[in-house]
């Protein structure tokens, strides 16, 4: 028990110490604090006139703060987004009768430059064969080639040829 007793003792003495070494330092802690006395002692409180007068004087300077900020936001004023909207329609619009416009005009120059061949090709002398060929399977009276059949004067009564030769 006697162990326990000095334990206990010993313990004391330690809170002890530790309560007294806090103590000191707020103490000190407050000895440095500096109080709203110590730093404006030598301030005289407003009478009513310079309140009046102080407080005047705030206010003119918040509408004058005031009036620069709305002059500056109005020197800087917003995009016409409504003018730029049409404007980029009418710009679009604009652009694409253009593209409508070439496009038939290319198409315009290739039906003409078709129809100048065409006409040039017709014009042009072409291959007889080709033109013969092409009338032979046409109807109606059909015009006999000198070669291929004899004249009158080389056939004979019983349409012989006159030579010997039998048809």
């Amino acid at each position: 028990m006697v162990d326990a007793k000095k334990i206990l003792q010993a313990i004391q003495n330690a809170g002890t110490e530790i309560a007294e070494q806090g103590v000191k330092s707020t103490e000190q802690m407050i000895s440095t604090v500096v109080t709203g006395q110590e730093l404006v002692a030598d301030a005289k409180p407003m009478s009513d006139e310079e309140m009046v007068k102080a407080k005047a004087e705030d206010e003119r300077k918040k509408q004058e703060e005031m009036e620069s900020l709305r002059q500056k936001t109005m020197a800087k004023q917003g995009r016409n987004v409504e003018a730029e909207v049409t404007q980029i329609q009418h710009e679009k619009e604009s652009e694409e009768e253009k593209r409508e416009r070439e496009f038939l005009e290319r198409i315009k120059l290739q039906r003409e430059a078709e129809e100048r061949e065409r006409l040039n090709f017709f014009e042009e002398p072409g291959n007889e064969k080709r033109e013969r060929a092409k009338h032979s399977m046409a109807p109606g009276k059909k015009k006999g080639s000198t070669t291929a059949v004899p004249n009158a004067s080389q056939m004979s009564a019983t349409s012989e040829f006159k030579g010997g030769k039998i048809d």
